[in-house]
């Protein structure tokens, strides 16, 4: 193995192993009870590769590239690890309730203070109509540093259906996933979880992880 080679080597490794811990402490904070509250996010068990949603952005591209595309060719020295991502399920119209949850969701974003730079928010568009114009004017007026991404229905509903118990459905319910810098959805909120509650796991991912 060449040098550049050993080099890709143990970036990976550097990479992928302190979200494989972060993912693990969480888990065992979970089991500990150690939040002080229940009603938290829930994991997803096995993890979801972001890459199989099949986002596109506004230009018709892959929102997103598995960390295998990520990190090809790339040396240590290049390589920038991308932000945690929120991804709300939305829909075409987002109403009153919907721009509530995107309004503390951006509240949240903004306690993060100095760690606000390491995640991104995002709005999947989960149907296939095209967005309202009211509520690209909210988008656009209200949530400016939000992307806006789509997904193809029937690949959605595939790819979360495992994600979630029997009878949920994180489509309707407009859940928040939460995708680390690798690539992985590891997590999700459903409406019954409030803005402090998911502010208290993003900030503890972020203290158990030095990426992103």
């Amino acid at each position: 193995m060449d040098r550049n080679k050993l080099k890709l080597a143990f970036i990976l490794l550097a990479i992928t192993v302190p979200i494989s811990l972060a993912t693990l402490l969480f888990q065992l904070s979970v089991n500990k009870h150690n939040f002080g509250t229940t009603s938290k996010g829930t994991l997803v068990q096995p993890v979801l590769d972001i890459a199989e949603l099949q986002l596109i952005d506004a230009d018709g591209q892959p929102a997103y590239q598995t960390f295998e595309e990520l990190t090809a060719n790339v040396s240590p020295e290049e390589y920038d690890p991308r932000p945690w991502q929120l991804l709300y399920l939305g829909n075409a119209d987002c109403e009153a309730s919907c721009q509530e949850r995107l309004y503390f969701l951006r509240q949240l974003h903004i306690r993060l203070g100095g760690e606000s730079s390491r995640v991104q928010r995002a709005y999947i568009l989960t149907g296939d109509t095209p967005l309202t114009q009211a509520t690209v004017d909210y988008l656009q007026k209200e949530q400016g540093d939000m992307r806006v991404l789509h997904a193809d229905s029937d690949t959605l509903v595939q790819a979360l259906k495992r994600t979630v118990g029997d009878g949920e459905d994180a489509i309707s319910g407009h859940y928040i996933y939460v995708m680390d810098p690798v690539g992985n959805i590891m997590l999700y909120f459903t409406p019954a979880n409030d803005a402090e509650q998911i502010l208290d796991d993003v900030d503890k991912l972020l203290d158990q992880s030095s990426l992103g």
